[in-house]
């Protein structure tokens, strides 16, 4: 594929929302010729088997199955807890009000 004239490279810089000069619109032009080009030929691939595979395993669904265990107490609970108050685990602020 010939390199991108300027106005294909400047669009697309455009929407990558990149600034680039005049010495790199060249440049630009050349590489990005060269990455359609390379996709053109992967999209010319005749593919003639429709045994395609989606997904690298054949494994469905593996899930684990849920167990309801004993509750935790409260102490249990605030044992672990580096700041406590009031029956509340004290964390640090996270949201600000501004």
């Amino acid at each position: 594929m010939e390199a991108l004239n300027e106005k294909q490279v400047m669009h697309v810089a455009n929407l990558a929302k990149l600034d680039i000069n005049n010495e790199e619109v060249a440049k630009y032009g050349r590489e990005l010729a060269s990455i359609l080009t390379e996709i053109d030929k992967i999209l010319s691939v005749d593919i003639k088997n429709d045994d395609i595979l989606i997904a690298p395993t054949t494994n469905s669904n593996m899930y684990s199955s849920d167990t309801v265990g004993d509750m935790l107490s409260r102490d249990e609970i605030f044992k672990n807890a580096n700041n406590a108050s009031d029956g509340y685990i004290v964390v640090p602020r996270v949201i600000s009000n501004d």
